[in-house]
């Protein structure tokens, strides 16, 4: 097993880097004993060999490592490479270390900038300049020794080609159409450049669906069947000829201008060979002349060899040797004029026969080299006039009638014998294909073969996930009865979106907790959870075999330690021995801060169950369950945050964080989506009024790099008319708002950066909690205020439930989804099914309901099998951010990897493929980016989970929400069909399937025209292409018994064959539409704010610049030394609590020192 990249574990208050796996692990120390990893090589693919290379999957993480050299131990990695750092090294958010300052500390001024660096005196820093790998950014020419200096750009071959094709529109004349910017023009050019190739795949399509054949098996030249030669027609020497409008000059016998097809010659449909005979060539010196030949000759050369005669083309004419009644050699043409006129015919077809035609018995035909020979006319040889070979007799009775004798005259002799027949006693050729029309059919049937495997593979892979996998997915196994039932269930639920679903009762019990029995620790003493005791024997049995999460690990941990009788063992609460023994304690030693306050710890936050209570048989996971918000208005926030939060998987275990981009008022909305986000909330740790703007560094260009947002934190307040009171469950709610700097408050849309930069405001914090970086003011609100209404530290959390605004999740899916995580390691994201809750509002949302289908089903389904969906939609699917290696304590960042993080957080996007991948498919992207990081692991398909939404009802917003979706298809593809370490190989890989799935998308509009062209073919022509018909009604047929065999409900063949009358829309004008504006970013209709178009305008637009010493950056202790320092408390740490001064590593009251668990 090949071994790359560095891993982390923490040991004795040091982070220490090992060796463990291919891939970079986080972790804790492993149990009492254990030894360190040691130093080994391996053999490495090429293109894995340098972690200086900025393409290279694991750059961000060597770079992350080598940065914090001085307080994380870095070991060199098993391939031998150790990771470097250049002198300056930038970040996503473009600040250098190069400002990193090194005098007094003015941290509560905020006006010093810390890089990603901790200590800024590291030797790395020090070193000799590098900047050969370090991906140039806008804010180097700040920077650099020559700024006033012009770049000389060098064009790459695709800019080149881009420029070439467009060579017709210089700049001038587009900014005439109002493309003012370079960047602008470019995009444009890219749009040409990109139509060109889909028309040249297309061209090639039609070619070789249409052209290929014609070109290579020409059907011009006429071909007719030997006895079916009509009197039209004079066969001379195997070739028919047409004479219907010739004339025949005078001769004896021939009247002038006479046609010899018609009476007196009679020739029409004759064999007229004679008349015309080869001789004097092959033939000369094996047909001689005798001492007393009739012939005329000259030496070996003879005028003829036979009777110049017809005969039928049956071959019934029996040899005729009776003198012409005019002269010797009437008819045999062999006068130079008759000669030339001869040669100046032109043939009009070939006599060809059948195989059933040479075997005939009344004939004596063989076959020499593709030439048909009748050996029946040797006997019209005049032998008493001429000698021939003895070999001609010999084959004429040798029984070879209805053969190939091409190999039987193989020899040089009887090669030259067997082409003087070919010559004399030629009638035609045999029914055989060119050469070109072989190749022709091959492509034809390898086509077939290759479309019609991939169909079937798709289609048997897909009912095999249904009856096979799925019932073993989440969090139990059922059989297929009871998925049936399921799916009805779920089916009658989509039926109506405001429809709610039967919410079970809550896991465990939710009481109030004092914040005096938080830091002492709480024990549960619920009767329902007394049966529930975490013993070394659910170990030792193997009961979670395979099954690792954070919190059994430290229950582990503790375990194992042999604490006093208020151990964890006892059910003692995991939030205080959390805030103790978390990732942020005690990491620098003799430092003042120890860990987060616990006295603004909410006083009744939801208390932690013992690690041992399992309610589905597996154990529980820490979830966010992350809600962006856009322009949503109030059903839809009430609908999506009621369902997250009656999900019958444990509040004590999820937390809401609910994310508004910007201060948004939605059309026809009274209030912001935030005012509306913020009222659904109760129970503030802060009051509203209180709460402060904090600055981060936004995914944005320009001066809105910087942007500002507030924390709240509460508790989710609850609707009585959609939730009954009995039903209510008090979950943790963290809000953050965008709500931009002061310099835009006046702006249409303060604050919005996008959805991307709001998923990555969660990712980068959950990335600086993972690696104890600095981390910006808002990151270390959003860490404190998750501490205050949890009771636990952010590090604690290892999966995110991503979901839109406008989703309605079923109560079981969220348990379904974390079933799945827990029990396979592996898997990194996953996704449910989205249903349509409005499939008959209208005709565009009917077209809707079988594409939605077939993708999660067949599509989805398919990829699924193999561990690679390529596309985790984002309004519902869930992602690792951390994933256990082993029990030992090791731990991959996933989502939290400085690889995902950085490239997803990309602010550079100046390409029109970048702006498509991160401006139009954030979603579909961060899919991508995952398995180009780490393309062993899984992203899988659950239908257990479940989740409704309503898809546009209007056409228009149907055409501006596909056009999105297309192309950012189309270049997440490009990507992913470069990944090499996807699942199989050559055709047999995900790879391949991805590069067929790109083609196919990309030829969507030639393929459909194709396709209604062969139906009008069928209708009016003759012959009927059957087999394109064939093939037309499998490719269409298999998804519609794909739904007989998986769908729960008939009806989906009514929506299918509406699918079906819809498709000119879904493979036409869909996708040509979508090609047409790939150099629109824009959201169109899809998202609709107050002040319409007006306010709608890309974040790839750049204002100004980007003034970074605004942000400030430290360690969260710095910013929790001050905040303490400002706002001192009165309250008194009980005895009972964790006393970090003391050495031992247990201590009376029974909690763990840092050094056991960290």
């Amino acid at each position: 097993m090949f071994q790359r990249g560095s891993s982390i574990r923490r040991n004795n208050s040091k982070k220490k880097y090992e060796n463990f796996d291919d891939e970079a692990l986080l972790g804790v120390p492993p149990a009492a004993g254990s030894s360190s990893l040691e130093r080994n090589r391996s053999l490495v693919r090429p293109e894995r060999n340098n972690l200086n290379d900025p393409s290279n999957p694991h750059y961000y993480y060597a770079q992350l490592a080598s940065q914090q050299q001085s307080h994380i131990n870095v070991n060199p990695s098993s391939t031998g490479l150790d990771p470097t750092m250049d002198q300056t090294s930038y970040k996503s958010s473009d600040i250098p270390l190069e400002d990193l300052s090194t005098g007094s500390n003015t941290e509560a001024k905020g006006t010093t900038v810390y890089g990603l660096n901790d200590e800024y005196d590291s030797p790395f820093i020090k070193s000799k300049p590098s900047t050969r790998y370090r991906k140039e950014r806008p804010s180097d020419k700040r920077h650099s020794k020559n700024p006033g200096a012009p770049e000389v750009e060098k064009l790459s071959g695709w800019q080149m080609y881009c420029y070439v094709v467009t060579f017709w529109a210089p700049g001038k004349v587009l900014e005439l159409f109002g493309m003012k910017k370079k960047e602008r023009q470019f995009a444009w050019r890219e749009k040409i450049g990109l139509l060109t190739i889909i028309l040249y795949l297309g061209a090639f399509i039609a070619y070789l669906t249409f052209g290929f054949t014609r070109t290579v098996c020409s059907g011009e030249r006429v071909r007719m069947r030997n006895n079916e030669v009509s009197t039209g027609y004079l066969i001379i020497n195997g070739m028919a000829y047409d004479l219907t409008s010739s004339s025949h000059p005078e001769a004896a016998g021939v009247p002038g201008g006479s046609n010899v097809l018609y009476p007196p010659v009679n020739a029409g449909g004759k064999d007229a060979s004679f008349l015309f005979q080869n001789v004097n060539g092959n033939c000369k010196g094996l047909i001689k002349p005798r001492d007393n030949c009739t012939i005329p000759y000259d030496g070996e050369d003879l005028a003829w060899y036979m009777p110049c005669k017809l005969f039928d083309q049956d071959g019934s004419t029996s040899p005729n040797f009776t003198a012409s009644e005019y002269y010797n050699g009437w008819a045999c043409h062999t006068s130079e004029t008759a000669r030339k006129t001869y040669y100046g015919l032109k043939s009009n077809g070939d006599v060809y026969f059948t195989w059933d035609d040479i075997k005939n018995s009344t004939r004596n035909l063989v076959v020499y080299s593709g030439n048909v020979l009748d050996l029946d006319l040797i006997d019209w040889i005049q032998s008493s006039d001429v000698e021939y070979p003895a070999l001609f007799d010999e084959l004429k009775s040798a029984h070879v009638s209805g053969f190939d004798i091409s190999l039987l005259l193989a020899t040089s002799s009887d090669r030259q014998a067997a082409k003087c027949l070919s010559e004399i006693v030629k009638v035609g050729q045999i029914d055989a294909d060119t050469i070109g029309c072989i190749a022709s059919k091959v492509v034809l049937y390898v086509a077939l073969v290759f479309i019609l495997s991939v169909v079937f593979a798709k289609f048997i892979i897909a009912c095999y996930f249904k009856w096979i996998v799925s019932p073993k997915q989440g969090a139990d196994v059922i059989n297929a009865k009871e998925m049936a039932k399921r799916d009805n269930e779920r089916e009658d639920w989509a039926e109506n979106h405001g429809r709610q679903a039967p919410i079970g009762n809550a896991p465990n019990v939710t009481r109030r907790v004092s914040r005096l029995d938080f830091l002492k620790g709480t024990r549960y003493n619920n009767t329902d959870l007394e049966q529930y005791k975490f013993e070394n024997e659910m170990i030792a049995d193997h009961s979670i075999e395979g099954m690792t999460t954070m919190a059994l690990q430290a229950a582990m941990a503790t375990s194992d330690t042999k604490t006093h009788s208020r151990s964890f063992s006892q059910a003692t609460n995991l939030s205080a021995l959390a805030s103790r023994n978390g990732s942020f304690s005690n990491l620098v030693p003799n430092a003042d801060i120890q860990g987060l306050d616990a006295d603004v710890v909410r006083p009744n936050v939801v208390p932690q169950p013992p690690v041992s209570y399992m309610p589905f048989n597996f154990p529980l996971a820490h979830c966010i369950n992350l809600v962006t918000c856009y322009s949503e208005g109030e059903e839809g926030l009430r609908t999506t945050l009621d369902s997250l939060a009656t999900t019958d998987y444990p509040n004590s275990h999820k937390l809401i964080v609910l994310l508004c981009d910007g201060l948004i008022k939605g059309s026809g909305e009274e209030r912001t989506t935030p005012e509306i986000a913020l009222s659904m909330m109760h129970d503030f740790s802060v009051d509203q009024d209180k709460v402060q703007p904090y600055s981060y560094v936004a995914v944005s260009q320009g001066s809105k790099r910087h942007n500002m947002a507030k924390v709240y934190s509460g508790f989710y307040k609850y609707d009585d008319s959609t939730v009954p009171v009995e039903k209510q469950q008090r979950v943790p709610v963290v809000c953050i708002v965008k709500c931009g700097t002061p310099d835009e408050a006046n702006s249409a849309k303060p604050g919005n950066r996008g959805k991307r930069d709001s998923q990555i405001i969660l990712m980068s914090f959950l990335q600086k909690v993972t690696f104890d970086e600095r981390m910006t003011e808002l990151e270390y609100e959003i860490l404190l205020n998750i501490w205050k209404v949890t009771g636990l530290l952010a590090d604690m959390y290892e999966i995110v439930l991503m979901v839109d605004a406008d989703t309605k999740v079923y109560p079981d899916s969220m348990t379904h989804m974390i079933g799945s995580m827990v029990r396979d390691p592996e898997i990194m994201g996953l996704c449910g099914e989205t249903k349509i809750s409005n499939k008959r509002q209208s005709w565009v949302t009917a077209i809707q309901v079988f594409e939605y289908y077939i993708s999660h089903h067949q599509a989805k389904a398919f990829e699924s099998v193999f561990g690679g969906v390529t596309c985790l939609p984002g309004c519902f699917c869930m992602y690792r951010i951390k994933a256990p290696k082993s029990t030992d304590g090791y731990w991959v960042p996933i989502l939290a990897n400085p690889d995902i993080v950085e490239r997803y957080s990309d602010n550079v996007v100046d390409t029109l493929h970048k702006k498509n991948l991160l401006l139009l498919g954030e979603d579909r992207f961060l899919s991508t980016l995952m398995l180009k990081t780490f393309p062993r692991r899984k992203q899988i398909f659950v239908p257990k989970a479940v989740c409704k939404t309503v898809v546009p009802d209007k056409f228009k917003v149907l055409l501006s929400q596909r056009r999105r979706w297309i192309n950012s298809t189309v270049h997440n593809l490009m990507e992913l069909v470069l990944v090499k370490d996807l699942c199989g190989t050559f055709c047999f890989s995900m790879q391949f399937v991805i590069g067929i799935e790109l083609i196919g998308t990309l030829v969507l509009p030639a393929a459909i025209a194709f396709t209604i062209y062969v139906i009008i073919v069928a209708i009016v022509s003759r012959p009927t292409p059957i087999l394109s018909l064939v093939l037309l009604a499998i490719i269409l047929g298999l998804p519609g018994l794909v739904i007989i065999v998986t769908a729960s409900r008939w009806s989906y063949v009514v929506w299918m064959l509406i699918y079906i009358l819809a498709l000119p829309i879904w493979n036409f004008v869909l996708p040509s539409y979508a090609y047409w504006k790939f150099d629109d970013f824009s959201w169109g209709e899809t998202r609709v704010v107050s002040g319409g178009a007006a306010a709608d305008k890309g974040h790839d637009e750049v204002e100004g610049e980007f003034d970074h010493s605004k942000i400030k950056m430290r360690r969260w202790r710095e910013f929790e030394r001050e905040r303490q320092v400002s706002n001192p408390t009165n309250l008194s740490v009980p005895g009972s609590a964790w006393d970090p001064s003391a050495e031992s590593n247990t201590h009376g009251n029974g909690y763990l020192s840092v050094n056991s668990y960290v």
